[in-house]
């Protein structure tokens, strides 16, 4: 099974695919993705929710920026955990 996301907020285009949608007898799901939008996360996971784990992120976006990140390749990597 697949799936086709559209984003829209012109009613005339939201109408049209549902007319599709309709005389083709295929399933959609609608929803407001203006409740969303304290959340990054396409899918809305849960995890970006959470204040401390947007920040983690933050930081290790600003560490790799001001090179404060060790780089390892596949190999050092698992060299590394299988220690």
């Amino acid at each position: 099974m697949k799936a086709i996301e559209i984003q829209t907020d012109n009613e005339e285009i939201l109408g049209a695919f549902k007319k599709l949608a309709k005389a083709f007898k295929v399933d959609f799901l609608e929803k407001d993705l203006a409740e969303s939008k304290l959340n990054p996360s396409p899918s809305n996971d849960p995890y970006f929710e959470n204040p401390k784990n947007l920040a983690e992120i933050e930081a290790g976006i600003i560490d790799e920026k001001e090179g404060r990140v060790v780089k390892l390749d596949r190999h050092e990597r698992k060299k590394l955990l299988h220690s």
